[in-house]
């Protein structure tokens, strides 16, 4: 317990000597919100293909920034206090090397993407990392056009409204509370009149339900530019989602192995080809 305490100690003060090298354009925030997020990550195996991981909105005046928390809590670490980053995953790699790459992943995070809304002003930006690169695009903050129903039902404490609308290629379904008149959401599902605290597409691939809020001692929210300091490819919004799905559909090695080792390795190799989209689908999907 004396050893953690000393890490968390070291933690937290060396991302108060380096938050200002770390976020840019900065703001308090007005409210907290934490979400369990669930993607199907094999649409052919859904029952078993899946993660859930929890993710936080932060809100503030002029913008917001969605992201997962394990994600959040391991890059900051990883630019903000290299030293003990490594020296946790080196403890944990000489406690269980068989184990360290699956605890690796559960505390690091699936969920890559950094979701900033009206950044810059009238703007969404959104960074994630794949295919061994960081990457970004900038696009007009496009809101969905909601059709909303009588129907409710009760989340976290709060009367919620069921809402429905067509965006971006999906059918979406969200319940939100105008108890929390803030028009935010878990990623882009911006303009209904209250607080979106679940929403979840019509094939049940993504789903996002709240389970905490949070009002005081809250950090600031801000555009988080460490990413920039080992170099960002920033791409159009459909360069950016054609590449992650030709990544994330794909797999190489796999393919590789099935070009030279015959009709057995291509049976194997096409079980392990993943069949996955984001919570957008309308973008080109070529190879």
């Amino acid at each position: 317990m004396k050893r953690i305490s000393i890490f968390l100690l070291i933690f937290y003060t060396s991302l108060v000597a380096n938050a200002v090298n770390w976020v840019r354009d900065s703001e308090p925030t007005l409210l907290e919100v934490h979400y369990t997020r669930t993607e199907v990550t094999d649409t052919t195996k859904r029952d078993t293909n899946y993660f859930k991981e929890e993710t936080m909105l932060r809100i503030g005046k002029s913008m917001s920034r969605y992201c997962s928390v394990p994600k959040f809590n391991r890059d900051s670490l990883m630019f903000c206090a290299p030293d003990l980053f490594w020296l946790m995953e080196k403890a944990s790699f000489e406690k269980d090397p068989k184990e360290h790459d699956r605890t690796s992943l559960e505390r690091s995070g699936r969920y890559d993407s950094f979701i900033y809304k009206n950044y810059p002003e009238g703007k969404v930006t959104e960074t994630a990392y794949f295919e061994m690169q960081d990457w970004s695009y900038e696009e007009d903050w496009e809101k969905p056009e909601w059709i909303i129903t009588d129907e409710t039902k009760e989340i976290i404490g709060y009367q919620c409204f069921k809402a429905t609308t067509n965006y971006r290629g999906r059918l979406w379904t969200a319940w939100f509370t105008p108890e929390i008149p803030i028009q935010d959401v878990p990623w882009k599902l911006c303009g209904l009149p209250g607080l979106v605290l679940e929403a979840v597409d019509n094939h049940n691939e993504y789903h996002f339900i709240a389970n905490g809020l949070k009002q005081t001692g809250l950090a600031e929210v801000g555009f988080l530019c460490y990413r920039e300091k080992r170099g960002v490819r920033k791409v159009t919004r459909d360069k950016f989602f054609n590449s992650w799905w030709k990544y994330a559909n794909s797999n190489f090695a796999s393919k590789m192995a099935a070009m030279f080792g015959g009709k057995d390795a291509q049976i194997e190799a096409k079980d392990k080809e993943q069949h996955r989209d984001k919570e957008e689908t309308n973008y080109p999907h070529d190879l």
